[in-house]
């Protein structure tokens, strides 16, 4: 079922998606007058990850691996033998790391073990000064037309210097058939909200109305692990709590009791303080805390302690029922589809606010000119040195520049707003419909701000098979490794796939008997000889046969 799990939440694009590692890993531990190579094997047995590893230069003897595991993208791996323990973070093809060994630390680059000798990656480093130059806003003008003439991404980019706009586009709009838009209109900025809920929190410790250090039971004693785990525990996601944000909440309201019970029966992962893990389950408790302690409902305290004094005109809580937001869109075919989103009832002070990219920037310059909470509560906020995590805070590093804030994902928008500190500029950027990697888009517009080596992504014209020929592709499968139905259907003229239980999402052409959904890294090969067809994802593979 761990192949079923993986699938379900890659398709609800949660803040961190998973990777695979089964495999050989390879780095070079640089120790300073000698550089030694690291092979790391990592195999999965019940759903555990088991690793051992080799050192080429001191002989063909295997080190035993105590523990490996891999969550939210970072892998950590510790050998008691040699008391040494590695943590790295997974950067599209390879782990970025410190190997430390009897306390003193290495730096160590782990790629993918295939047999070809791998180039030493170079030690970027950023020179550009955001504070002192001007950003290229040309050649960002350039890029989102590039992205919006090639359908390819629609939503909005805004860049702030010491407080003011620099820079601000919406693009791909004008492609949405029917739909009315103007600067309001708003968007899902997911979980941003985050960020915003953990500020009217810090507002309330500041007036001495609530302490960080206060176990969860003073609020909710029935939540498992409430007289272990603190209110700065659940800021940080280190509670232990699990993660009550899935499929079931798409659609319609499930209301406070479903959420509360849902919770409760997840239980806890690992001990207060002991790891970290994204927790929304976490956060839907603090922005319900937030409220008891107010003794008001969360839209109230969102104008009363921040958009009233940030002058964000268009920003709401989903408690507001704002009208003038956009949808999220997916690309089928060419064409702009609305996507399923959550209710975002479901979500309220964890990812339910809307708002634009101008508000955005808005809100995070105001935070950090100290409008919303004191310098000192904001730097207690901020993620320490060797944390991805602060208090409802991320760190938002591009090589060695590093700006704050926090990313937000919905089932089909996502946004980002950053402020770096050192040169007083802020961006935020929001994609609603997304075809290339918003990662990769969000990329692209960092690079040319800093005048960074970029080379703009190439896209292929797409071909579209007619009704006729995707008949043959028709039909509800089954496998028997995960026990579910696996239905394919056309709709107006695409081929769409639903999983048991979950939206459908868009398969685009690629070749032959091909179809891919790059949203997902998820690829479908069928072979109709066979009534059969074969699911791709992370180096997973899954048998379908059809009914």
């Amino acid at each position: 079922m761990k192949i079923k799990l993986l699938f379900v939440l890659i398709l609800l694009a949660q803040t961190f998606y998973a990777q695979e590692i089964t495999g050989s890993w390879k780095g070079e531990l640089d120790l300073g007058r000698v550089t030694l190579p690291l092979i790391l094997n990592i195999s999965k047995e019940n759903n555990k990850y088991l690793s051992t590893a080799q050192s080429p230069k001191q002989g063909n003897e295997i080190i035993p691996v105590d523990k490996t595991e891999f969550v939210n993208n970072e892998l950590v791996f510790e050998m008691k033998n040699l008391d040494a323990l590695y943590k790295g973070q997974f950067k599209t093809d390879h782990f970025e790391g410190i190997f430390t060994q009897r306390s003193k630390p290495f730096p160590l680059n782990l790629y993918k073990n295939d047999g070809k000798e791998k180039a030493k990656s170079k030690n970027v480093v950023i020179t550009k000064d955001l504070g002192k130059t001007a950003v290229n806003t040309a050649k960002i003008d350039d890029f989102l037309n590039y992205i919006a003439k090639n359908k390819q991404g629609i939503g909005s980019v805004a860049i702030f210097k010491e407080g003011k706009e620099v820079y601000q586009k919406n693009f791909g709009q004008e492609q949405l058939s029917d739909v009315k838009w103007d600067s309001g209109t708003g968007y899902q900025i997911g979980s941003i909200s985050k960020l915003i809920t953990t500020v009217m929190l810090m507002q309330l410790e500041e007036k001495g109305k609530i302490n960080l250090n206060d176990k969860l039971s003073k609020y909710y004693s029935d939540v498992p692990n409430a007289n272990k785990i603190t209110i700065k525990q659940l800021m940080n996601h280190t509670s232990g709590l699990g993660d009550y944000v899935g499929g079931w909440l798409l659609g319609k309201p499930v209301g406070d009791k479903a959420i509360m019970d849902t919770i409760k029966k997840h239980g806890i992962e690992f001990q207060p303080g002991e790891k970290v893990r994204y927790s929304n389950s976490g956060f839907y408790l603090l922005s319900r805390i937030l409220e008891k302690v107010a003794k008001k409902p969360y839209n109230i305290l969102l104008k009363e302690n921040i958009t009233d004094k940030a002058n964000m005109k268009n920003t709401f809580s989903v408690l507001d029922n704002p009208e003038n937001i956009f949808k999220s869109y997916e690309n089928t075919a060419g064409k702009w589809v609305e996507a399923t989103d959550f209710d975002f009832h479901n979500c309220i002070g964890l990812g339910d606010i809307t708002s634009t990219t101008q508000d955005m920037n808005l809100f995070i310059n105001a935070l950090f000119n100290y409008k919303f909470v004191k310098k000192e509560t904001l730097e207690r906020m901020l993620p320490k040195d060797g944390e991805s995590f602060g208090l409802g805070m991320m760190k938002v590093p591009f090589y060695n520049k590093i700006s704050y804030g926090h990313g937000g994902d919905t089932r089909g928008t996502h946004s980002l707003v950053s402020y770096s500190p050192a040169e007083k500029y802020s961006v935020a950027m929001v994609v609603n419909g997304e075809k290339l990697s918003h990662s990769k888009l969000f990329l692209g517009i960092v690079s040319i701000m800093y005048d960074h080596e970029y080379e703009y992504p190439k896209f292929t014209e797409q071909k579209n098979l007619s009704a006729n020929e995707l008949k043959k592709y028709e039909g509800n499968y089954y496998s028997e490794d995960i026990k579910l139905d696996f239905k394919i259907f056309i709709n107006e003229g695409n081929l769409f796939a639903q999983l048991t239980g979950q939206p459908s999402f868009p398969l685009e052409f690629a070749e032959g008997n091909t179809f891919k959904y790059e949203n997902a890294g998820v690829e479908i090969v069928f072979s109709p000889e066979k009534k059969q067809l074969s699911l791709l994802q992370n180096g997973n593979t899954l048998i379908f046969n059809k009914k």
